[in-house]
């Protein structure tokens, strides 16, 4: 995904022009301003203290203690004691800007906007002060301002390769991408090994359709952070695009093992039911059917027990505390991808080659909000196969509150048959893919006695979204499926606006305002949905039956970028 380099300037301790009351206090808060560097924290705050009861309400004693408290993570605490020294030294730019330090770190966004505007206010010069304003901005998506900001910072310090790219990404999120291309490259030109550079400057050559030069971007990448799964991930997708599946799925291959293959101490301090639940259930699935050794008796055994302590302990709950020792019994197994399941490519095509593509291409165009469904999408060994794979493989590693499990393609779930599925869609359909390409591909998988997924958009153009288990499971037919509802997410709301469990109220509120209606899919095996993804949308009511081969799955393709047209 495309991020900045955020690192902020870090809360200076120099010199105010506050004129000491003495020399011995002078001396002790130079004193605790070495301990503060050193890391020796209780001697720095014996020093700060010793100056405050020397001078009660010393402004400088103040803000140290205040940035010690903000060295240990106590942000209210930090924000007092700088705001007294404020109280005491209200014309001193470098409090206001350690207030904004502060208040920004604890996620009081718009107070940091007022007191970087206040140091500005007090020195007009005040380059990291720009710099941070710059990036709270950026994260309440005043972009226009973000770019306002690190333009005044670039035009005092046009050599702060950081700000160069930060500016590339306020940018780019407003879609400007030759401007964002030329601040990448500008930050990379000052500092060779600007990692992040590299990175955000290959993401916006892909969406100008300059692919080699994206791969080459990369690929320097990874010459500074070996391994970055962002990076890999990324140069994944540009490889998919190339055609080079093979050469993808490797890179996808490597993440996903990093991550979930590793067999290291399961290190989670809770847990959700939900999770364990599957896993017992699908290693007793690959037990009967022959696919994994029977030493794994053990460990389904010991899934087992913790889900009946933890439905005891918690019965009301999903999410689970839990204590080291008790993850002991599952450790050698938990961080495994313990099966893999075959998911070829089939020589004859994965689609269904019946399929009416003037009228469906029709259907979408047409249709205001963009949204359609085909049946009978894949041909009979395509779903099989794509079923069996994720009955059977063990990348379901992603829990979710509302109790699905997800595999993404960073996850494992990155397979020939897959890829295969993903461009033949594109290539039959052009009026509704037209330039888009696959940027993110996914699967979940439903317990069926809890909720789906919440309201949200997607961060793309086109979506996809079929499903795979046999309707025998649905236990009703007319729901199980789809909720979209007919207006789009805000332009101006960023990925967590628009994605996130916690802005359901929000977003519902909005679609209230807005008088939007829903279109209801009912689910059927082996039927996309196609729909525009920016259209908000959520999982139907479910009522499949409650065994292992019932879940329901759904898998999802997104195509494109948001906005793009």
């Amino acid at each position: 995904m495309n991020r900045s380099d955020r690192r902020r300037q870090d809360a200076i301790q120099g010199k105010t022009g506050h004129a000491p009351d003495s020399f011995a206090l002078r001396n002790l808060l130079d004193q605790g301003k070495r301990h503060h560097q050193a890391g020796q924290l209780a001697e720095a705050e014996r020093s700060y203290q010793l100056a405050l009861n020397m001078a009660p309400g010393h402004p400088e004693a103040l803000q140290l203690l205040g940035l010690l408290a903000y060295r240990v993570g106590s942000y209210d605490q930090a924000i007092d004691l700088i705001t007294q020294a404020l109280d005491a030294a209200p014309s001193t730019p470098l409090y206001w800007f350690n207030l904004g330090v502060v208040t920004q770190r604890a996620g009081k966004k718009e107070d940091a906007v007022r007191a970087y505007e206040r140091a500005l206010t007090l020195n007009s010069k005040y380059v990291e002060a720009l710099i941070n304003l710059g990036n709270v901005f950026k994260d309440l998506q005043r972009l226009d301002e973000a770019v306002q900001a690190y333009r005044k910072a670039l035009a005092l310090n046009p050599s702060h390769a950081d700000t160069h790219n930060n500016l590339g990404v306020a940018l780019k999120e407003q879609n400007a991408l030759q401007g964002a291309i030329t601040s990448y490259r500008e930050a990379i030109r000052l500092k060779p090994t600007h990692f992040e550079a590299w990175n955000n400057l290959g993401l916006a050559l892909m969406e100008t359709g300059s692919i080699d030069e994206a791969i080459a971007s990369f690929e320097q990448a990874l010459t500074i952070v070996p391994d970055s799964p962002k990076v890999l991930y990324n140069l994944g997708i540009a490889r998919i695009w190339t055609g080079e599946h093979d050469k993808a799925i490797a890179l996808l291959t490597q993440i996903a093992t990093t991550k979930h293959d590793h067999g290291k101490a399961v290190t989670e301090t809770s847990l959700f039911r939900s999770r364990l639940k599957h896993d017992a259930e699908q290693v007793r699935y690959l037990l009967e059917l022959g696919r994994l050794d029977t030493s794994q008796h053990r460990y389904v055994e010991a899934l087992e027990r913790l889900t009946i302590t933890l439905a005891a302990q918690h019965p009301t709950k999903n999410r689970c505390p839990i204590e080291a020792a008790s993850l002991t019994p599952i450790a050698p197994s938990f961080n495994r991808f313990l099966y893999r399941a075959p998911c070829e490519r089939l020589a004859d095509g994965a689609l269904n080659p019946g399929l009416d593509v003037p009228a469906i291409e029709s259907r979408y165009v047409e249709a205001r909000p963009e949204v359609t469904f085909i049946d009978q999408l894949l041909r009979p060994e395509a779903i099989t196969t794509l079923r069996q794979f994720c009955l059977e493989s063990t990348i379901w590693k992603k829990d979710y509150e509302n109790g699905y499990l997800g595999a993404f393609l960073g996850d494992g779930f990155a397979t020939p048959l897959l890829l295969q599925i993903a461009e033949e869609l594109r290539l039959k359909f052009p009026r509704i893919f037209n330039h888009h390409r696959l940027t993110q591909a996914w699967a979940f998988k439903q317990d069926n006695a809890r909720r789906g997924l919440s309201l949200h958009a997607d961060a793309a153009a086109v979506n996809v979204n079929f499903w795979i288990t046999p309707d025998e499971a649905n236990l009703n037919p007319d729901t199980g499926g789809l909720v979209v509802y007919d207006k789009e997410a805000p332009a101006d709301w960023n990925f967590a606006a628009y994605n996130s469990e916690q802005n359901k109220p929000k977003i519902l509120e909005w679609l209230t305002r807005s008088g939007a209606q829903t279109i209801r899919i009912p689910y059927r095996a082996n039927r996309a949905v196609v729909f525009n993804s920016d259209l908000f949308h959520e999982t139907d009511d479910i009522a499949f039956r409650d065994d292992y081969t019932s879940r329901r799955i759904n898998i999802t393709l997104l195509y494109g970028y948001r906005h793009q047209p």
